[in-house]
């Protein structure tokens, strides 16, 4: 038998199962930064929110809690996961997009340094690639539920209150 999942997701539609998902507060702080419009004095500063990671997901988590809803064991998601970067290596190398439905696209994308005439553009020009991802229509939604929670900073003392040892 084969491997099912137990999700909004099948072989002929993407996966959207947004919809009853704990959905937990980015944190962000409070930043003091150059103030970047164009008409502001050169010392001129702005305070800006910046997320921060709540930690890292990884691979050995995600198979965890896909074998969690699906009837594959951990070690078959996986290896078809580390398999599917492979392909995903190989496909961009070949210059072709990648489009995982209900995630989204990873393309190679480069430009070049320019020359007057054709006759004198040599392929040194080129420049490194960048791998591009943009996502699908449903993973873009994602963002419509975002919401952010400020995290609490302490102001730091001239000095430390706390014995040290050099030992």
């Amino acid at each position: 038998m084969a491997p099912t999942l137990s999700s909004n997701c099948d072989q002929k539609t993407t996966c959207s199962t947004t919809k009853n998902v704990k959905v937990m507060a980015l944190k962000y702080k409070t930043v003091l930064r150059k103030n970047m419009h164009k008409d502001a004095p050169a010392d001129s500063k702005l305070v800006y929110g910046a997320t921060k990671s709540a930690g890292k997901y990884s691979l050995d988590q995600l198979s965890a809690d896909i074998s969690e809803v699906s009837t594959a064991s951990e070690g078959d998601i996986r290896l078809v996961i580390c398999g599917m970067v492979q392909m995903v290596k190989k496909a961009l190398l070949r210059g072709e997009t990648v489009t995982i439905d209900g995630f989204g696209n990873f393309q190679l994308k480069a430009g070049s340094t320019g020359v007057a005439t054709e006759e004198e553009f040599k392929v040194h020009l080129m420049k490194r690639p960048n791998l591009v991802f943009r996502p699908s229509q449903s993973m873009q939604v994602v963002r419509d539920q975002a919401k952010f929670e400020l995290i609490e900073t302490v102001a730091k003392s001239a000095e430390c209150d706390k014995p040290h040892s050099l030992d």
